[in-house]
């Protein structure tokens, strides 16, 4: 069995200049440092969490390739005998990065000029939806005590006892690719493996064994998930990867970071009769509805 090590842009928007690999390789136990170019397999779209025509659908690569979009995004891999060895040739793996302009929150993202985060979309608005319950037009203007203000709510992350992880084994004589990963949705992982390496969903098993904590951020199909399979088809042997901490901040669903400016209306003994708030929230580079 290999071990995969990921390597990860430490930069929220750059061009990729140049990949040399060739130090990792020269330490022992290292099998193969691959790219994006190495892997055409792996020219589709990470499939979103719930598909959903009001929001404009993005690409996702599995790898990088010309540009990154967010910090600890992966823009190649090394497979190697041992953890250990992986995880020392990520750090030999000289990455040549162009920094180009970001877009780190949401004032910045909506800002006039801000750098698009999508090329094919007008600008960095992912969509908006509203909700409306009962008549809060009503209810302000029967409250006798008014309170506003603007609320920042941090991002936060799931942080399972137990990280994302996946291994996946290629069965060259039947085709079958038998994936075990960390993960709420199975089905959903099986059904963006077969559609980005062009496979039949029958040709493709995924296992998820007790899941050491989910929280919602193994509620997605992520890049890892069809990484390590592709990696394991293309050299033939069983590849293991496990997330380090470090990796679940950077490559891991966040959640919230919004701003809201919220309104509520109240009675003179306390009642709340009405509320409303208008708020942004930040999606990241990639939106996970579309």
């Amino acid at each position: 069995m290999l071990w995969l090590g990921i390597v990860r842009s430490p930069h929220a928007h750059a061009r990729l200049v140049k990949i040399d690999g060739r130090e990792a390789l020269r330490l022992p136990g290292v099998v193969a440092v691959l790219t994006r170019e190495d892997m055409p397999e792996l020219g589709g779209s990470v499939p979103p969490l719930v598909p959903a025509p009001t929001f404009p659908s993005c690409h996702h690569p599995v790898l990088a390739a010309g540009a990154v979009k967010h910090v600890g995004e992966g823009v190649a891999v090394v497979a190697a005998e041992t953890p250990y060895v992986a995880a020392d040739a990520v750090e030999r793996v000289v990455v040549e990065y162009e920094p180009l302009a970001a877009a780190a929150s949401p004032e910045a993202a909506l800002a006039p000029g801000a750098p698009k985060v999508n090329d094919d979309w007008p600008g960095n608005l992912a969509g908006i939806s509203e909700t409306h319950v009962g008549d809060a037009r009503s209810g302000f203007a029967g409250a006798e005590v008014t309170v506003e203000m603007r609320l920042h709510y941090p991002r936060v992350g799931g942080m399972p006892i137990e990280p994302r992880g996946v291994l996946a084994t290629h069965d060259a004589a039947t085709g079958l690719l038998t994936v075990w990963c960390s993960t709420q949705v199975p089905f959903g992982v099986r059904s963006g493996i077969a559609a980005v390496l062009a496979m039949a969903e029958e040709h493709v098993r995924v296992i998820a064994p007790d899941v050491g904590g989910g929280f919602g951020i193994k509620g997605h199909v992520y890049p890892e998930d069809i990484l390590i399979p592709a990696v394991a088809r293309r050299l033939g042997r069983p590849v293991k990867w496990i997330e380090t901490r470090r990796e679940h901040f950077l490559s891991a669903a966040a959640d919230r970071d919004q701003e809201h400016q919220a309104r509520l209306g109240l009675t003179g003994d306390g009642t709340i009769v009405a509320l409303e708030t208008d708020f942004t929230r930040d999606h990241g580079a990639h939106t996970p509805l579309g």
